[in-house]
């Protein structure tokens, strides 16, 4: 590889700058929301620092990952850390048993939304203990899925939530699903990807899938 020019050093230089105002500024805006999301905030918010901290002899491709990842970290922390929570209410029906018992639904609620995230904080520190790689994490988690959407599948009545949604999703076709399952599956896949990916992309697929039959 042959040395750079003194242009090419002066626009890496600037590149390495523009990242780094670039990360003060998504570490600001993180900032405001991070009360938000307990004791993972410092731990998210040090991310952004650490990947504007490029690599020695970094790449443009390497630049653009950073920018993408510090983003997505930036957004995480600005966005309501809400979604375990509203499972939960999902899958107790509270707004409905509220009408009928406001004080006792509200505790009984906050002591399940506390278990749970206690039973949560567990599983990711039991994935973050492991020396397997992201794909093999990703593997025993779906298989845990799995696990409980076999008993969920078995539920009755079944409650609609996302959380069991994507559960019922990992399961094979012998598994009965409610008759909410298809809407609340679309409008989660939906939601997560975006208007286009979900129109122009996932939507084609579904359709034109070859089953081998």
């Amino acid at each position: 590889m042959s040395p750079l020019s003194n242009a090419e050093k002066q626009a890496r230089h600037r590149k390495k700058e523009e990242l780094q105002r670039f990360a003060e500024q998504c570490f600001r805006d993180a900032q405001m929301g991070a009360i938000r999301h307990g004791a993972k905030a410092p731990a998210m918010l040090a991310q952004i620092k650490q990947m504007a901290d490029l690599p020695s002899g970094w790449s443009d491709n390497d630049l653009a990952q950073a920018v993408e990842r510090i983003q997505q970290i930036r957004m995480d922390l600005i966005n309501p850390d809400n979604d375990l929570d509203n499972d939960v209410h999902d899958a107790l029906d509270s707004f409905n048993e509220w009408k009928k018992a406001p004080a006792k639904v509200r505790v009984d609620t906050k002591k399940v939304i506390q278990e749970t995230r206690n039973l949560a904080s567990h599983l990711i520190s039991a994935v973050e203990l492991t020396n397997l790689g992201n794909g093999e994490r990703a593997a025993a988690l779906v298989e845990a899925l799995r696990h409980v959407g076999r008993s969920l599948a078995n539920e009755r009545p079944l409650r609609r939530s996302d959380a069991s949604t994507v559960c019922l999703a990992t399961l094979p076709p012998q598994y009965r699903r409610p008759d909410w399952f298809a809407d609340s599956f679309a409008k989660y896949i939906a939601f997560r990807l975006g208007t286009e990916e979900a129109k122009d992309d996932l939507g084609q697929k579904i359709i034109d899938y070859d089953f081998g039959i």
